[in-house]
């Protein structure tokens, strides 16, 4: 009996309750959105939560970490709602300079805990070369924050608050230097691509137009050739099982 059978991967697309934890205000689009798309327009419930308030996202010097901030957060209410997501949680640590992931962890059981999810889409926290320290420490604490929801005596006085202990059945990450499941995101595209160019501020015309845009294409047509789509997301999709004391877990 293979591994596999004994603890099987998880359907992403079977998902009835999803929380997308994502470093910045584009992040959530950028790697995930077609999927996103499909789940809410198949009638679950996607929930985003993003750890920083995107305050670093300017290269204009004349521009104040206040004002962008506002402006990435409306961009990515907007955003959302493209993809059919109203529901957004802002755990407002500073871009660029997010703490440590013990401090972030704590504030991700609550949301997971009041959102109650049965499945967490982030990004890889082991992604190889991956310098942004905020992706890193995102990514980690919502694995951490996975494991940690379920146990009662972990920040019992959230539990006290009313956030009931709660398991995820899965975690998605975006990403992954060893995906092991491909979604079909052609019927969706269009909508991912309105999503991100939702975010003005980052994606100006002509960035979009000659980096980002062919970037994001080519990529998204390089997946979905693995399963003879037009385009396609990829992720690696794990159980908290697999994510403790499990050697063969890179491989799964």
């Amino acid at each position: 009996m293979d591994i596999k059978d004994l603890i099987p991967i998880p359907d992403l697309l079977e998902a009835k309750n999803v929380l997308v934890i994502f470093p910045h205000p584009d992040d959530a689009e950028l790697t995930a959105g077609g999927t996103v798309a499909l789940l809410t327009s198949k009638g679950a419930k996607v929930s985003y939560c993003s750890a920083t308030d995107g305050s670093m996202g300017s290269f204009d010097p004349s521009m104040t970490r206040e004002k962008i901030a506002a402006i990435r957060k409306e961009e990515q209410v907007r955003a959302a709602e493209t993809l059919g997501v109203r529901d957004i949680h802002w755990l407002g640590f500073s871009d660029g300079f997010l703490p440590d992931i013990e401090t972030v962890r704590r504030k991700m059981v609550a949301v997971i805990r009041l959102v109650k999810p049965d499945f967490i889409i982030t990004l890889d926290p082991w992604l190889t070369y991956e310098a942004h320290p905020d992706h890193r420490k995102t990514a980690m604490a919502a694995v951490e924050a996975a494991m940690y929801a379920p146990f009662p005596l972990a920040y019992p006085d959230d539990i006290k608050e009313g956030q009931e202990p709660h398991s995820v059945d899965g975690i998605a990450f975006a990403v992954s230097s060893h995906p092991n499941t491909v979604i079909d995101i052609t019927e969706t595209w269009e909508r991912k691509i309105a999503a991100c160019l939702c975010h003005k501020s980052q994606f100006q015309e002509p960035v979009w137009k000659n980096v980002f845009g062919p970037i994001l294409t080519a990529k998204s047509a390089e997946i979905g050739r693995k399963i003879g789509a037009a385009f396609g997301e990829d992720f690696k999709v794990m159980t908290t099982t697999h994510l403790h004391i499990f050697a063969d877990a890179w491989q799964v």
